[in-house]
């Protein structure tokens, strides 16, 4: 008999413990998926978590901003703004604008995970950021796949489960020991650079897709040709831009071959 039956009770009724063993072993290859991409997620980390170190933020208010908004991009582009002094309102149209992308995950997302209640749907959508939604729709390409069990789905709700928990731990390790360290690192190690040349390593080969490598594409050139414009506005364009390529591109026909060979039979 075990000696803590109330305590058993209680895990029993936790999420994990009271999965059953398909989600439990799906919620652990979530977390083995994102943990490959461990380097290039801690090293972008580090540096937001520098960049807010050294900003006019105090230690407990980076540490809130980079537990409570986790969004690296949308982070470093209100720092300068905060700095100034501008006014709340501009902070916030700047995170929006720059996080526009994820209005578009969430519209990809929906379809995979619209049985869920709107409270699970939320707090899955809010720790949803770029890494776990590439890595799932990689796996799960389609949303309804035909004659699918409801076990079948539950492993693969656990299985984003894990990609969002290893991703949201890994982050948080990478910004608050960056925050924490941020007065011994100088600015001379090059961090900024080295966690940029991570992210392409891993992006790069994700780009299947001849829509995504337009859109990635426009996103690099539209942020070069602005990089002179202040508050990082170059990233907002090149954001507008790859979404707007993004979607010409995936609506035109993906195969004209087999369509002219259909007409004609």
């Amino acid at each position: 008999m075990p000696k803590h039956p109330k305590a058993l009770l209680i895990l029993s009724h936790l999420p994990y413990f009271a999965w059953s063993q398909d989600e439990r072993l799906g919620f652990q290859d979530g977390l083995r998926t994102m943990s490959r991409s461990m380097v290039t997620i801690f090293t972008w980390a580090l540096v937001t978590g520098l960049a807010m170190g050294k900003s006019t933020l105090t230690l407990w208010q980076a540490v809130s901003m980079s537990l409570l908004v986790f969004a690296g991009t949308a982070q470093l582009a209100a720092l300068p703004l905060i700095a100034l002094g501008l006014p709340v309102w501009t902070i916030l149209i700047t995170a929006f604008i720059v996080n526009l992308r994820f209005v578009i995950f969430s519209i990809g997302m929906q379809a995979h995970f619209y049985f869920l209640p709107l409270w699970r749907r939320a707090t899955v959508g809010y720790f949803t950021a770029d890494f776990s939604y590439l890595m799932y729709t990689a796996r799960y390409p389609e949303a309804h796949p035909p004659q699918e069990s409801p076990a079948a789905r539950r492993s693969r709700t656990a299985f984003m489960y894990g990609l969002t928990t290893g991703n949201w731990s890994i982050w948080q390790m990478g910004s608050l020991l960056g925050i924490v360290l941020a007065g011994q690192i100088p600015q001379s190690w090059g961090l900024e650079f080295a966690g940029t040349l991570a992210l392409i390593a891993v992006i790069v080969p994700m780009l299947d897709r001849a829509a995504a490598r337009w859109a990635a594409g426009a996103a690099a050139l539209v942020a070069v040709l602005s990089m002179s414009l202040p508050f990082k506005l170059n990233i907002v364009l090149a954001i507008v831009a790859a979404i707007a390529v993004g979607i010409v591109s995936d609506r035109r026909p993906k195969d004209p071959q087999a369509n002219r060979v259909s007409a004609g039979d």
